[in-house]
């Protein structure tokens, strides 16, 4: 498919919906068994499980709508750039915590297009729970739609958010971090950039924000969130090329808010 053309946004996100859940039923079978790991980094773990679901997601995206893909385990697929019309693909979020057996993980497709986020799919395949948005159509959880929370006062907000494997962790960097979060009602640590977005388009969470997190991770949340009607930004890491800073809410004050 020439990037460049109009596209097909309800066929997209079925194509995305298909490439999420054919990956789940992957990961849900290799779960049974013992894992096989490829290398622990510091604050990482890789399992051939990430390529496996990986492998069936980009066979089932080349087959039925071929763009140029973006993706956490073999990288970039295509011609693209950071503007480009294109897939953004993470085939397992949360590897550590399906690495142990706990249920909070899913796999991940987004599609993106001039630099924002355009539609996606974040299935937990765990629990069954199938979220699903296209920006200016809006989002549903199994098919039922969904909207954020509404709250506006951080006393009264759950705030998600995380630490990159690659984030300064000492102690002038936790201090900062403690000064941003305390005014939140509760904090919460998922290790799954692309469930904690995407609860926050049904109010499970009010509020998402992760600084040098990667574009696969929160790509397809990201347009979830946005679809839903959360107020969500999306600009520049510093880590890498795909680094990214995200800052998703309920409503404009609240992100105002995280933003301040």
């Amino acid at each position: 498919m020439n990037a460049n053309v109009e596209f097909d946004a309800v066929k997209a996100l079925g194509v995305a919906e298909k490439a999420v859940r054919e990956a789940g039923r992957v990961l849900l079978g290799l779960s049974r068994g013992p894992l096989e790991v490829l290398c622990e980094p510091e604050h990482d773990i890789k399992l051939r499980a990430d390529q496996l679901a990986e492998a069936k997601i980009l066979e089932v995206l080349a087959a039925e709508f071929p763009l140029p893909v973006l993706t956490e385990e073999s990288g970039e697929h295509g011609d693209l750039s950071e503007t480009s019309r294109m897939w953004v693909v993470d085939p397992l979020d949360g590897t550590f915590n399906y690495s142990r057996g706990m249920p909070m993980c899913c796999t991940s497709v987004g599609l993106w297009d001039k630099g924002e986020p355009v539609l996606g799919a974040v299935y937990d395949f765990f629990g069954g729970h199938l979220f699903l948005g296209a920006v200016g159509r809006g989002a549903t959880l199994n098919g039922i739609p969904v909207k954020p929370s509404g709250v506006t006062n951080p006393e009264k907000a759950a705030l998600a958010t995380g630490f990159p494997h690659h984030m300064d962790l000492g102690d002038a960097a936790m201090r900062q971090f403690v000064a941003q979060v305390r005014q939140y009602k509760k904090i919460r640590m998922l290790g799954t950039a692309a469930l904690m977005g995407a609860f926050v388009s049904n109010g499970w969470l009010d509020a998402y924000t992760e600084d040098d997190i990667w574009l696969w991770d929160i790509a397809a949340a990201a347009a979830i969130a946005k679809a839903a009607g959360a107020t969500v930004a999306v600009g520049p890491g510093k880590a890498g090329r795909w680094a990214r800073t995200i800052v998703c809410a309920a409503t404009p004050e609240l992100f105002g808010a995280l933003r301040g």
